[in-house]
């Protein structure tokens, strides 16, 4: 495969780049040493990143600066410890941001993976009867390995399928309106789900760093099983819709005949070796240097990511291989990687707001008022998920409701359910957000990468399902809690 990096950078972009590398490395450096001047050194950092990219802040930006600077005004006012808990606030946000940028390193090794577009264009060829299954599972297999890459990846290859008999220009008929829309629909409810339980979510990176005493691999196990009780949820509502449409096109002789291709073995068996190596160095590192998994996942990423783009090349001379590996290192580095600036200042954003936000809130008093010790524990973890997507309505991010919600939940007193299950509820409302709140950062992808509106993608197309998913949710926690 040919290099398509060229060009040289322009100066700003290459300062940036070496910003977000020594940004992610000082991080790195801190999580597994412990030393508090690479901490601190993280911090500075992450403020450095308003600004040397001031000219990429947008509304969105602005927006949240406004914010982080008026909490930061609040809490002053306050009487509260200012240093302490701006150093708090800024230490998330520094994570949080190392995080966003090392995952969005596997997305990088993902665009020029043959394999990846292979097994893509795969999943979006299957008959109807197996093509929710299909797209479900492989919008979470690719969300776990490449996150919100996973949208931008099978979006426009379903759209392709569906639109490849069809000159350009022309409306879509009935039957390939509502193909588009199944797909696209089954594409981000796989998805949302991997939020609750995957060690590349950003859920699973900040919840154990806001609550102490979660049970990770316990949170990853329960989780897992809720992801899979979500996709029968997903396929009973989509199939319940449909069924009187795909009947009435039988009984009318047009039920279309969809051409299935073979599962391409190779690619998937590549694509299985990627992921067998990023949880298993993971794992290896976390229990080596006894961190959490998702810091595993942090120091994984970029190690992972150098020996999938040299595979890439295995069939290239060796010396024209490492010259091209080197080139597009060099363009991931220095070009694609500051085009995440944006999404690493948000995070960091809403890291910090989140934080800031919590010590605000009286926890203690807030716990006495609703009789917190009195309420079902049940009910208090569908409250956190139900809480999560209320907020998302309004444009509140659902991260910065995460870390809101997280650090108010530590400093609960007499918390009438497990810590793990706490934990496991806020990610859930994330998760819901995705499908179910237009101002979710994956239907903002979605709405991006398909033309389809987020309002259309989440209210319209999945308003009934999100309904649906936060009923089962209450139900499952009823029995979460009762074991």
């Amino acid at each position: 495969m040919s290099d398509n990096s060229k060009g040289t950078p322009p100066p700003a972009s290459r300062l940036l780049g070496w910003l977000l590398l020594v940004l992610v490395t000082t991080e790195l450096f801190y999580l597994y040493s412990d030393i508090e001047g690479a901490g601190i050194a993280a911090q500075v950092l992450v403020l450095s990143l308003f600004v040397l990219g001031w000219r990429t802040l947008r509304l969105r930006e602005i927006y949240l600066v406004i914010v982080c600077l008026a909490l930061f005004g609040l809490v002053w006012l306050s009487g509260q410890p200012i240093v302490y808990v701006t150093f708090e606030g800024l230490s998330r946000a520094a994570y949080l941001a190392s995080f966003i940028l090392l995952m969005a390193l596997l997305r990088e090794g993902a665009l020029t993976s043959p394999s990846v577009l292979e097994v893509g264009t795969f999943l979006t060829r299957q008959p109807s009867s197996r093509r929710f299954v299909t797209l479900f599972a492989g919008g979470h297999f690719f969300a776990v390995l490449i996150n919100l890459g996973a949208l931008s990846l099978l979006a426009p290859i379903i759209q392709r399928g569906v639109r490849t008999n069809i000159a350009k220009g022309v409306a879509l008929d009935e039957i390939s309106q509502v193909r588009e829309r199944r797909q696209l629909c089954a594409t981000i409810r796989g998805f949302s789900w991997f939020l609750v339980w995957a060690p590349t979510a950003v859920t699973q990176a900040v919840m154990p760093t806001l609550m102490s005493g979660i049970d990770a691999t316990r949170l990853m196990i329960v989780g897992l099983g809720l992801a899979i009780l979500m996709f029968v949820v997903s396929w009973a509502e989509d199939t319940l819709r449909w069924q009187g449409f795909a009947r009435r096109l039988q009984a009318e002789g047009r039920l279309p005949v969809i051409t299935t291709t073979r599962l391409p073995k190779k690619a998937a068996q590549n694509l299985g070796l990627v992921c067998l190596a990023l949880f298993s160095l993971s794992i290896s590192f976390s229990k080596l240097a006894d961190v959490t998994i998702v810091t595993g996942v942090m120091l994984t990423a970029p190690i992972v990511v150098c020996a999938w783009i040299y595979l890439q090349q295995y069939a290239a001379v060796p010396r024209q291989r490492c010259a091209v590996v080197t080139n597009r290192l060099n363009h991931i580095t220095f070009t694609s990687m500051p085009g995440y600036i944006r999404e690493a200042m948000f995070i960091a954003c809403a890291g910090f707001i989140g934080t800031l936000a919590a010590k605000l809130v009286p926890a203690a008093d807030v716990a006495a008022v609703i009789g917190l010790t009195r309420l079902d524990g049940w009910f208090v973890l569908w409250a956190l998920t139900v809480s999560v997507w209320v907020f998302g309505q309004v444009g509140l991010s659902p991260i910065t409701m995460a870390v809101f919600l997280g650090s108010l939940v530590a400093e609960l007193p007499n918390l009438p359910v497990d810590i793990t299950h706490a934990a496991l509820a806020i990610a859930a409302g994330t998760a819901v957000c995705t499908t179910g709140a237009p101002f979710s950062s994956g239907a903002l992808m979605l709405s991006r990468a398909t033309g389809h509106s987020a309002f259309t993608l989440t209210w319209r197309w999945n308003g009934t399902y999100t309904l649906a998913s936060m009923a089962v949710l209450g139900m499952y926690y009823w029995v979460l809690t009762g074991i």
